[in-house]
Formats: structure tokens, sequence, C-alpha cells
């Protein structure tokens, strides 16, 4: 009965000594490198694409009417943005009114820029754009926003004003 005894407390212990080394091998793995390509293989990405072309195109492309509201720098939306906008609302220059305000880093900016498409839509209509793609579209534009003006005190009242747009738009898009 003793040796039954001795001998299953030596087995426990070597069981849990093998463990213990398992366990401290399997930490201490190495990362294994790949070799780097080929130089057949290296190469630009655009190595085919002609590069007159390409300067063409971007030469061709119209300038974006709203680029000079999308500087970062810029804390307020300009008055010729928002005047364009207020001629035509519809779901693209919504779209880049919101983006312009979202890239000025203003929470007061953003929340004015909302508050007016809200007031439009509500009064208007913007034609081509629903309730839920506002809704979308006030939400994802938020998140541009930097982790400082979200969190601000203007922050704050931005996200209120967003919540009493989702209340007003939920309304629209579940009349009951």
């Amino acid at each position: 009965m003793v040796i039954l005894l001795i001998s299953s407390i030596l087995a426990l212990g070597l069981i849990a000594i093998a463990i213990y080394f398992w366990q401290k091998l399997a930490k201490t793995s190495e990362t294994i490198e790949l070799p780097p390509p080929p130089p057949s293989q290296l190469g630009s990405l655009f190595a085919s694409a002609d590069t007159e072309q390409l300067a063409e195109s971007n030469e061709a492309r119209e300038p974006e009417p709203f680029a000079e509201a999308e500087n970062a720098g810029s804390k307020q939306l300009p008055d010729e943005l928002i005047q364009s906008w207020r001629e035509s609302p519809d779901r693209v220059s919504t779209t880049r009114l919101l983006h312009a305000a979202a890239l000025s880093d203003s929470a007061d900016t953003y929340r004015n820029a909302v508050e007016l498409v809200l007031d439009v839509w509500h009064k208007e209509g913007i034609s081509e754009m629903s309730a839920a793609e506002l809704q979308t579209l006030f939400n994802s534009e938020f998140w541009i926003l930097s982790s400082a003006a979200r969190t601000s005190g203007a922050g704050f009242v931005l996200k209120r004003t967003l919540s009493r747009a989702k209340r007003d738009l939920e309304r629209a898009n579940n009349p009951t």
C-alpha cells in the first residue's frame, strides 16, 4: 500500500515537471522569416501603365467644387459651399457638405451642417435620399472627426443633435 502511494506521488511529480517544461518550450517559439522574392518578380505595380495617359486623365478631371472646404485647417464651412448645396440639395452635394464639415475637425461646424441638412430634409426633402441613408451618412461622417473633437463639450452637443436626428429619421422610416 505504501509503495502504491509513493509511486503515484512520484508519477504525478514527473507529469507536473513534464508539463512545466513543455509549456516553457512552447513560449519560446522562434518566428520564421520568409525569403525575399526573386528579383524577376520585383517591379512597380503600375509599371505597364502609360504615364502620359495618366497625366492627361488627371488634367482632364474637373476640379472638385468643394475641395477648398475640405481643408482640415478650416474650422468653418465656406458660404459658397453652403449656398451651392442650398441651390440643389441632392445625395451627392449633401454627402460632400457633410464630409467637408467633418474634415474641418470641429464638432460645432459638423453640428451646424447636420442641423442645416436635417432642416432642409424636413422642409423640402433631399432628392434621391431616404431617411435611412441620411441617418447612415450622419453617423459615418461623425467618425471622421478626431477623438478630441468627439469627446469635447461641443462633441457632447453634437452627440445630442445626432441623437435627436436619429429619432426624427427613425420616425420618418417607421411611421406608425
